[in-house]
């Protein structure tokens, strides 16, 4: 499908600006300084650019792992409806957003998270390891921006550029775990190595295990602090990253007219956040700054928006008519200030990693009152095996004796068919409410509203969330790819 550009009316916003989404890897929203963290230091950059954006305080990623939740961001659909469901590329007749944007005169660009973004056609394409613009190097990341910005400038072409460090994603800063991954890396990429190119640069040390911030869904124990620290020195690095890539927009005199969007496609990779699809598990810090259009330093406190919006967004932005469908909707009345109706909850999923490997299908919907999970894998017996479940947060909580911190380990690894929190009162989601008397009417209520979710989206896993036990039994079987 060929797609061309209307003329912008008068006195409307401008159109086709240059744009860049840059991504963090499994951050929080309560991670920055603006959101609630109160470690000094750790993200001046993403600190700053809020007060020059705005800042949505209810968005949400629409998956709860990486590849399914960028893909999806960058076709505007669920995993169900761009036929991936997990790691899986995705399909060639799906439109996306930089194939579109490509079609209609931007020179577009991707910087690492490879796999990731595959799927689609760039202009150019810098995959990550073994080349330039690396994972985790942010004067990589910069010099890559700025090769972008003036080969655009060369042509005469507005730019899109998706920078992706893969901070603060394990292997955190200066781990046991960070030690063997760049040994692998030499190994796999030799002249890479040879080269000298730097894959992890040393993250400065902000923060102890005794000032570590661990969330309410994560026991307090010295292990899990320990590694919650790491956390944190590993998102300084994705800060500084941030802040050279902001530095070449201002160096290349682009960052006054460029729509700048700040994500995480999935909260931090720890037990009941990455992979799971409790509130915490995808909200997002959704920031745009788009000066002359947003008024800086605001926040959107009442508007539920999905990164599934994203794309419909840019799109009416760069006026493309006969849009595809999406799942998403354009939030560009909220970027000047207007409201917008329906936009009381939002819906999440998680399904697989690859077929037949981690096929742990969640479902999560999201009010201002209410959060309600259907994990359709949770028999009782089976319990979770997967990245969150790696590192020190976990083998303390197994480790522990001590009954309260047993019984939520328990509950961790082996969930429950239904949950249903009032995030009102537990933010955290500690107390499941789904069989509790009191709060039947909570449940039913919020049961319609994920089935009309499901119902509207085609969502493959209805007939078990209508009662069928367990998920469609093709999930469990490895492709002969896999």
């Amino acid at each position: 499908m060929v797609f061309s550009v209307l003329p912008c009316a008068q006195g409307s916003v401008p159109d086709r600006p240059n744009v860049v989404i840059f991504s963090v890897d499994d951050m929080d929203y309560d991670s920055m300084g603006v959101t609630g963290n109160p470690l000094p230091g750790v993200t001046p950059r993403m600190d700053a650019l809020a007060g020059e954006s705005l800042l949505f305080e209810r968005a949400y990623g629409n998956a709860a792992i990486c590849q399914p939740s960028r893909q999806s961001m960058m076709t505007g659909l669920h995993s169900h409806s761009n036929r991936t469901l997990g790691f899986v590329d995705v399909p060639k007749d799906i439109p996306s957003l930089p194939g579109i944007l490509a079609q209609i005169g931007y020179h577009t660009v991707n910087l690492s998270k490879g796999r990731d973004y595959s799927s689609f056609p760039w202009s150019q394409f810098i995959g990550g390891y073994g080349t330039r613009g690396m994972s985790r190097d942010g004067s990589q990341f910069a010099a890559s921006v700025r090769e972008a910005v003036e080969t655009a400038k060369k042509g005469g072409k507005p730019f899109f550029i998706c920078v992706n460090t893969s901070d603060p994603h394990r292997p955190f800063a200066s781990s046991d775990d960070e030690v063997k991954e760049l040994e692998e890396a030499r190994k796999k990429f030799p002249d890479s190595a040879a080269r000298g190119d730097v894959w992890f640069p040393p993250a400065p040390t902000l923060c102890s295990p005794e000032g570590a911030q661990v969330p309410g869904y994560n026991p307090d124990l010295p292990d899990v602090r320990r590694e919650w620290a790491q956390y944190f020195n590993t998102l300084k690095r994705a800060d500084d990253t941030l802040g050279l890539v902001l530095d070449v927009l201002r160096e290349q005199g682009e960052d006054g007219n460029t729509l700048f969007i700040f994500w995480s496609d999935n909260g931090a990779p720890f037990p009941m956040s990455k992979t799971t699809c409790y509130p915490f598990s995808t909200h997002t810090p959704l920031m745009v700054r788009w000066p002359g259009v947003v008024s800086p330093g605001t926040r959107d406190r009442n508007h539920f928006v999905s990164t599934l919006d994203v794309m419909p967004t840019l799109l009416e932005i760069a006026r493309v008519p006969n849009a595809p469908a999406s799942d998403g909707r354009s939030f560009l009345s909220l970027l000047t200030g207007a409201r917008q109706e329906n936009r009381d909850e939002v819906f999440s999923t998680s399904n697989f990693y690859i077929p037949g490997v981690q096929v742990y299908p969640i479902r999560g919907l999201h009010t201002a009152e209410y959060s309600l999970i259907f994990n359709a894998w949770s028999d009782g017996r089976r319990t979770v095996e997967n990245e969150p479940m790696s590192g020190l947060t976990m083998a303390a909580i197994k480790n522990a004796t001590d009954p309260e911190t047993r019984k939520r380990c328990e509950f961790i690894l082996k969930r429950a068919r239904w949950e249903l929190y009032d995030t009102v009162k537990d933010p955290w989601c500690l107390r499941n409410l789904a069989n509790d008397p009191a709060s039947a009417e909570a449940l039913k209520l919020m049961k319609a509203r994920m089935e009309r979710q499901m119902k509207t989206t085609g969502d493959p896993l209805l007939p078990y969330f209508l009662g069928k036990p367990g998920y469609p039994a093709e999930w469990d079987v490895r492709t002969p790819s896999a």
